[in-house]
Order: C-alpha cells, then structure tokens, then sequence
C-alpha cells in the first residue's frame, strides 16, 4: 500500500525550512528550488503543496504568529498576569527570534503582492483582539486602570511590541531578553498597568 501523506503535516515541514532560510537570507533565500534542496524533495513536490513563493511565505508567517498567539492564550488560561503573558509576544528567546523574522520578512514584501494586505490585517486583528482580552482580564483583576479602554490599549500594545521588535531586529545585541522586558513594562506602565505587589 502507498504511504499515506497527512498534507497539512508536509506543509509545516517546508514552513520550517522557509523559516530557517529567511532566518540565514531572507526572503530572497527563499525560492521553490531552494526549498527543494532544503527538504531532500523534488520542485514538482514542495509545488504539491505550493503555488509559488509567496504562497510559501504566507503560510510560514502565518503558522509563526498562530504560535505565537498560542503562547500568549495559554499564559492567560494558566493564570500569569499581564507582563507574563506579553511576554511571550516579545522575541526574548532564538525560536520566538525566529518566528519574528519570519514576520518582518513577510512585512517587508510589496502590498500589491496578491493575497497580502488580507494577510497582514488577518494577522494584526487577531493579534489586537488577544489582547483586548488580555487587558479586559487584567481590569477585571485590578492589575490595569479600568477607566482605560481594552480596544485602545491593545493597539498601544501591538504599537509598543513591533517597535521593540523592530529595534532588535535593527541591533540584537543591544537588546537582550531583559532590556526588552523592562523597556515593555515601562509603556505597559504610562498605559495604565497596576503591577500586583507580592503578598498584598
């Protein structure tokens, strides 16, 4: 009998390999060739499952914020307060690096490209709206200012998470997991954050 094939499995296998090829050259690594090579497969299979470049790009960015958004709902369900669950949205370690890259790369591409402009604003609300939920919970337990509105702050969030982004991606080196965290905090504070003191 013939292997059978699970396809959305065989599409993450290449989104990883498109992943570590714009990690180590960009989007401009990334070529159905390329990918090919990468993958031990022939250009009519990783075509199998892809149209065309950019279609791979999509998809890879797309699984690389749907991760991250992953991490930040379970921070919330388990419990952890505002700054913890943030920070999983801040590329503190190489995998969360990585999947930043990912996005950068695929912001980067040009808007007439077909399809992006759905995928950019998909991408964006879905991220807006995990954390209007994640300041709606944090009124609800004292820990942010309740006069402030959710839908604001979570565009002030997304605001204040790409430009620190931005800034890592410019110079890695000078922004390590800590100054990260601290300069997060910092606008979660002129926000209307209300850290918990411990024991109170």
């Amino acid at each position: 009998m013939p292997r059978i094939v699970d396809h959305e499995q065989r599409r993450r296998e290449i989104a990883k390999v498109v992943s570590g090829l714009v990690l180590k050259g960009g989007a401009e690594a990334v070529t159905i060739r390329a990918v090919a090579e990468e993958c031990g497969y022939s250009t009519t299979i990783v075509c199998h499952y892809f149209r065309s470049k950019h279609e791979m790009l999509a998809y890879t960015q797309r699984i690389a914020w749907q991760r991250g958004l992953a991490r930040i709902r379970k921070a919330g369900k388990d419990g952890k307060d505002l700054l913890a669950c943030l920070d999983f949205a801040l590329p503190t370690t190489s995998a969360r690096w990585q999947d930043w890259h990912c996005w950068l790369a695929f912001w980067g591409q040009t808007p007439d490209t077909e399809g992006i402009e759905t995928e950019w604003s998909e991408s964006s609300t879905s991220s807006n709206d995990v954390f209007i939920d994640l300041i709606a919970r944090a009124q609800s337990r004292g820990e942010f200012d309740p006069a402030e509105n959710p839908r604001d702050v979570a565009t002030d969030i997304q605001v204040a998470i790409n430009g620190i982004a931005t800034l890592v991606a410019i110079q890695r080196s000078d922004w390590p997991a800590k100054r990260q965290r601290e300069m997060l905090r910092k606008h979660l504070l002129r926000l209307g954050y209300r850290p918990k003191v411990p024991g109170s």
